[in-house]
C-alpha cells in the first residue's frame, strides 16, 4: 500500500456517496450499465484499503491512518485527536510506518497508480 492508494480512499467514498445520491434523486438505479460495474470496483478497492489499515498492529498507527485516509481529517486534526503536541506528529507516524517493512508486508500491497510499489 502506498500514499497514492491511501489518498484514493476518500475519493472512492465520495464517489460512492455521490452515486447513491444521484440514484435517489433521479429515481434511477443507473443511467449507464457500466456504472454498476464501476461501483463494484470502487467498493472492492475501498475494502482492500480498509483491510490493509485493519492489519496494522499498533492501535495508534491504525487510528491515524483511519482518521486521515478514511475519515478525511487534516493532519493537524489527526495529531490533536491522537494527543500529539504538534500538528505533524500523526503524519510522521504514518510516514515512518510506510517507510518500514511493516508498511510493505501486507497481502494488499499493490503497485500504486504511478506503477511503483514504494510508499512514496
Amino acid at each position: 500500500m502506498n500514499r497514492d492508494d491511501l489518498r484514493q480512499a476518500r475519493s472512492l467514498i465520495a464517489e460512492i456517496e455521490e452515486d447513491v445520491k444521484r440514484r435517489e434523486t433521479f429515481a434511477a438505479y443507473s443511467l449507464f450499465a457500466e456504472d454498476d460495474q464501476q461501483a463494484v470496483r470502487y467498493r472492492e478497492r475501498l475494502r482492500e484499503i480498509a483491510a490493509w489499515i485493519n492489519e496494522i498492529g499498533d492501535s495508534q498507527t491504525r487510528r491515524a491512518f483511519r482518521l486521515r485516509y478514511i475519515d478525511g481529517l487534516p493532519w493537524a486534526a489527526v495529531s490533536f485527536r491522537l494527543g500529539y503536541g504538534g500538528e505533524s506528529g500523526a503524519r510522521k507516524l504514518c510516514e515512518r510506518y510506510l517507510e518500514t517493512d511493516r508498511g510493505t508486508q501486507s497481502p494488499y500491497l499493490q503497485k500504486g497508480s504511478c506503477g511503483h510499489s514504494k510508499p512514496f
